[in-house]
């Protein structure tokens, strides 16, 4: 905080009497933004996910392994396009060795959730983020988002649900799997 001597209120009341405006006191700045912390580098899959469908199934399930995670919201037009297209990869790539799992976001409803499974058939391994820990650590402020995960944890995202990322998804798939 900046203390005004008397030579420098004098000052500011002669300059701004001279301009015929009001006195102002000086400038106040406002402290800059914390900036966000950086993403982690690799997937932590002891994060708490609550299981919808399988009740004894944990996300650690998908640690060590190659991992395709689609994070969704039910009501989501651009998630409804894409999940198809996770299930149709799913069908390819599963007997690859690719893991596939969805994982809703912590605000949907069971309702919704419930309708979503009858209309796209989520007959992957189906975690919902409950507690919102997932979605606070990797910054999940689009839907969809798509992740494919290493062994190591490292992983790579998508989030739009356009052809050209739809194919971009599918050739790191296989990239990944060393499929040609």
């Amino acid at each position: 905080m900046r203390i005004l001597t008397l030579a420098s209120i004098v000052a500011l009341i002669t300059v701004a009497t001279a301009q015929n405006a009001p006195v102002q006191g000086p400038a106040t700045v406002a402290p800059a933004a914390a900036p966000a912390p950086p993403k982690p580098t690799h997937i932590d899959f002891s994060i708490p996910m609550k299981p919808l469908k399988q009740k004894d199934l944990t996300f650690s399930l998908l640690k060590n392994r190659w991992s395709f995670i689609i994070y969704f919201s039910p009501g989501c037009p651009h998630c409804q396009h894409t999940f198809p297209h996770i299930r149709e990869f799913r069908d390819k790539y599963e007997k690859k060795g690719m893991a596939f799992a969805a994982m809703a976001t912590g605000y949907a409803s069971p309702e919704d959730i419930a309708e979503f499974d009858q209309n796209f058939h989520l007959d992957l391994l189906a975690f919902q983020d409950d507690t919102k820990k997932f979605s606070t650590v990797y910054g999940t402020g689009s839907v969809p988002l798509m992740f494919l995960v290493a062994p190591d944890g490292t992983y790579q995202t998508w989030n739009a649900s356009d052809s050209a990322t739809i194919a971009s998804m599918e050739s790191a798939i296989r990239k990944s799997l060393k499929i040609k």
